[in-house]
């Protein structure tokens, strides 16, 4: 932790349209905190000394105190790098030389699509271009999984069998940015689970994941058709760093839509599960239970 908060790069001032504002810096934050080590134990506890870390330092330079909605999409960020950081780790400590466990972007950095070989990428296009010669020009429209489980040993490279043992900005950005190495090289059935995740779950936040996981799995099942190989499978999880209550677990219940429209389909959820991921330990457990090593 820096000594002198006065010293942290944390926080820094900027002006827009004349008022001076405050932007978070969550990855100095997270590096300044725990540089010679990586988090463990709760992982709230972990939001919350980070969160009172911004405050402390805020207050010493005598700035402005950052708004709750700055401080939410920071604790989504931090949880972020957190996930990324311990399935990397994960995988390493697994010996999973056949996985590989990908922190995405937003679809604005690269759209999952594009993580496909030509052949795939080429048959996503033209459902798409087939949408659009409706009337009513209908797409399919939804954010990035969060994370994705990829199975395809052609994609590994030694340096990803290397453990993150301490926070730093080249750690972070490897952790984040392995999305890159795959692009345009993945086979379409290797892959096997997307991960929403959630910093919390009020209702609005659970209608995402439901979305996220209707899209995605119509999309796989639109592959499944095109290369004629029913036995693929693709799973779609949830995952909160907060306790999951009955209405969470009851409204994420909700139909994948594709498999009820057809009497020969066999109905399934959108989200197939979803996890509570209140310590470090839990997120072992659920990559545990989605790879079923």
């Amino acid at each position: 932790m820096t000594t002198n908060l006065t010293n942290s790069n944390c926080v820094e001032e900027y002006k827009e349209n004349g008022k001076t504002k405050i932007r978070i810096k969550p990855f100095n934050a997270l590096i300044e905190l725990y540089h010679h080590q990586t988090p463990t134990g709760s992982i709230k506890e972990n939001l919350d000394k980070l969160e009172n870390y911004v405050k402390d330092v805020v207050k010493a330079k005598g700035l402005a105190i950052p708004t709750s909605g700055a401080f939410s999409n920071t604790r989504g960020t931090w949880f972020e790098v957190m996930i990324a950081i311990q399935s990397w780790n994960y995988r390493v400590k697994r010996e999973l030389n056949d996985y590989l466990i990908i922190k995405m972007p937003n679809v604005k950095t690269l759209h999952f699509r594009k993580i496909f070989d030509n052949e795939t990428r080429e048959k996503l296009h033209q459902l798409e271009k087939t949408l659009l010669t409706h009337k009513q020009q209908v797409r399919l429209i939804t954010s990035n999984p969060d994370l994705l489980i990829i199975r395809q040993k052609d994609l590994i490279k030694s340096e990803y069998n290397l453990p993150i043992n301490k926070l730093t900005h080249e750690n972070i950005d490897v952790a984040l940015t392995l999305f890159k190495d795959i692009e345009g090289k993945c086979k379409w059935d290797s892959l096997v689970a997307g991960v929403g995740l959630k910093t919390s779950l009020r209702p609005d936040r659970r209608l995402q994941l439901v979305h996220e996981g209707n899209i995605l799995k119509s999309l796989f099942a639109h592959l499944k058709m095109r290369y004629w190989n029913p036995k693929a499978e693709f799973k779609y999880y949830g995952a909160s760093s907060e306790p999951v209550s009955k209405a969470d677990d009851d409204a994420l219940q909700t139909a994948a839509t594709h498999t009820i429209v057809n009497v020969n389909s066999t109905p399934e959820r959108a989200v197939d599960d979803i996890f509570s991921l209140t310590s470090f330990e839990d997120i072992d457990k659920m990559l545990d239970q989605i790879i079923k090593k």
